[in-house]
C-alpha cells in the first residue's frame, strides 16, 4: 500500500507519503522496504530527501514498533532525519501488514543541508525538533506519569519549553495531531486537553491508538509551527 498527498498551507505545501511493509513479509523486510520506497516516492516528486521534516511509525504490536522504529534509525539517517514518533494500531494496518510509514517532507527553495536538526539534552534517538525554512516540527511529546491529567500537564510544561527553544509559540502552532490511547473512556482525552492547553486556531486532529513506545503512556502530542511571520 501507498499514499501520497499534498498538504497546502498559505504558501507552504507539504507531501505526505504513507507506505505500508508487504503483506506477510518478514518485519525487518517490511519495515526496510516500506521506509525506502516512502523516501524514494519523495525523491520521484522532486524533493531532496533532507526535506523530511516528520517521521510517524506504525507497528501491528510492540515488537513490530520496536524493529520499524530501529530500521527507521537506519534508513533515515544524517540530514533525512526528522521530527518523530511511534505507535502501536493493529487496526490502522492492513491484512498482513506489520509496520507502516508516514514521512512528510516540505517544499522549499531552501537547501537540503539547511535543515537545522536540534537533539534532546541528553540525546535520544528522536531530534527534539527540526527547522527548515521557517517551519519548526517537533517530535511527538508524550509521559509516563500516572493518569492522563497528570501526563497531559508533563507534555504541556514540555510543549512549551520546546516552542519556546525553537523560537515558536502557542499562536504560531498551525497543526497539532494528538493520538490517544484507546483503554481512555470515551469523551475524556478530549476534556482533559481543552483543559490543559491553550486554545488552537489551527486545524487539530485527534485519533486513537492501542499503544506507544511504553505501556504506561495515553496520550502523545505533535505540534507543528511556522516561524515566517507570515512573510511566506
Amino acid at each position: 500500500m501507498m499514499h501520497r498527498t499534498s498538504l497546502i498551507a498559505g504558501n507552504r505545501e507539504l507531501l505526505h507519503v504513507a507506505v505500508g511493509g508487504s503483506p506477510g513479509a518478514p518485519v525487518k523486510t517490511q519495515a526496510r522496504e516500506a521506509i525506502s520506497r516512502a523516501v524514494a516516492e519523495i525523491e520521484l516528486a522532486g524533493l531532496p530527501a533532507g526535506h523530511i521534516v516528520r517521521s510517524r511509525l506504525w507497528g501491528r504490536d510492540a515488537e513490530a514498533r520496536r524493529i520499524g522504529s530501529d530500521m527507521r534509525l537506519e534508513v533515515l539517517a544524517g540530514a533525512r532525519r526528522g521530527a518523530s514518533s511511534s505507535y502501536i494500531d493493529s487496526e490502522r494496518l492492513p491484512a498482513g501488514v506489520d509496520v507502516m510509514i508516514e514521512l512528510y517532507a516540505l517544499r522549499s527553495a531552501a537547501a537540503a543541508d539547511a535543515k537545522r536538526i536540534v537533539e534532546y539534552d541528553p540525546e535520544i534517538p528522536p531530534p527534539r525538533f527540526v527547522v527548515l525554512d521557517g517551519l519548526l516540527v517537533l517530535s511527538g511529546d508524550t509521559d509516563r506519569s500516572e493518569g492522563i491529567e497528570a501526563q497531559l500537564t508533563n507534555i504541556r510544561a514540555k510543549l512549551d519549553a520546546t516552542l519556546a527553544a525553537g523560537g515558536g509559540s502557542w499562536e504560531r502552532v498551525i497543526s497539532m495531531s494528538v493520538h490517544l490511547a484507546k483503554r481512555l473512556l470515551p469523551g475524556i482525552g478530549r476534556a482533559m486537553l481543552t483543559a490543559k492547553l491553550p486554545p488552537l486556531r489551527c486545524a487539530t486532529s485527534i485519533s486513537t491508538v492501542e499503544g506507544y513506545s511504553n505501556p504506561e503512556k495515553l496520550v502523545e502530542i505533535e505540534l507543528t509551527a511556522d516561524l515566517s511571520d507570515g512573510q511566506r
